[in-house]
Parts: structure tokens; C-alpha cells; sequence
């Protein structure tokens, strides 16, 4: 079953598929999540309480936490990249992420409803899909 959860205006061209795998550090940044309170907004010195990760393009592709203080996420184990986007495992990384989301860097929130966020830490969703173009992206969970 899929999920449509999403839908948002953003960077890009052409239509990418971008596949998070139900990972140990996708669990973990569930997990993180669902205990924080506070949010930060990118770009902004704004916060929000709607629980949310941060969907981020630099020398990969990934999501990580958008809390609020603590310690950086690489130390927290909650930066789960994209299929074939992990800059430490993939080649060519920085070039096909330039083709699939655009060459400009960039953070987005996204926010992820509580029983999303519950349904990743029991491994009920087995991926979660932004699908994306040059007018918005959708995020879909399987």
C-alpha cells in the first residue's frame, strides 16, 4: 500500500524517484523525532513544533534531524540517505545528485506525522519515496 502523505514546491528538473530504505538510521531519526519538541525551520532562525526532518541536498542526498540543540546528527546515527545517493558508499554522487534535484544545495522540512514516524520505527513501512520534479515534490510511504 501506498501512502501519499505530501506535496510541496521545490528545486529540480525531470522526474526523480528518490528511495529511503526502512534503515537502522532511518529507525534511529524516527526515533529522535518522535521525542523531540522543537523543530527548526532552514534558512530561518524559526522553530516549530509540527515534527518534521530536514530533506537535504549537498555531497549526497538524504534526511536527517531538523531538533532543535543536541548533538549533530552523523554523531546520532540519524542521517539516512537516498538509495544509491550515500557519498560514502556510491560513486559518482555529487554529479547524479546535480541531474536529479538540481545543482543548487539545499535543506527542506518535511514534516512526518506521528503515526508515520510510529510506523517506521515498527518497520510497518518498508520505504519512504519523495518523488520530484521542477514545480514540487510528493512524499510516499510503502
Amino acid at each position: 500500500m501506498v501512502i501519499m502523505l505530501l506535496m510541496f514546491k521545490i528545486w529540480g528538473s525531470n522526474l526523480t524517484r528518490l528511495v529511503f530504505n526502512n534503515s537502522e538510521a532511518l529507525r534511529c531519526l524516527a526515533i529522535g523525532t518522535l521525542k523531540a519538541d522543537k523543530f527548526r525551520i532552514p534558512y530561518t532562525e524559526k522553530h516549530t513544533e509540527e515534527k518534521g526532518v530536514l530533506f537535504v541536498k549537498d555531497e549526497g542526498i538524504y534526511l536527517m534531524n531538523a531538533y532543535a540543540g543536541g548533538k549533530p546528527p552523523n554523531e546520532l546515527g540519524t542521517v539516512a540517505f537516498a538509495e544509491s545517493y550515500d557519498p560514502n558508499k556510491d560513486e559518482d554522487v555529487w554529479e547524479r545528485s546535480r541531474q536529479a534535484v538540481g545543482g543548487d544545495d539545499f535543506g527542506e522540512f518535511i514534516r512526518l506525522p506521528e503515526v508515520v514516524l510510529r510506523a517506521i520505527v515498527m518497520r510497518q513501512l518498508n520505504k519512504l519515496i519523495i518523488d520530484m520534479n521542477s514545480e514540487s515534490y510528493s512524499v510516499e510511504f510503502e
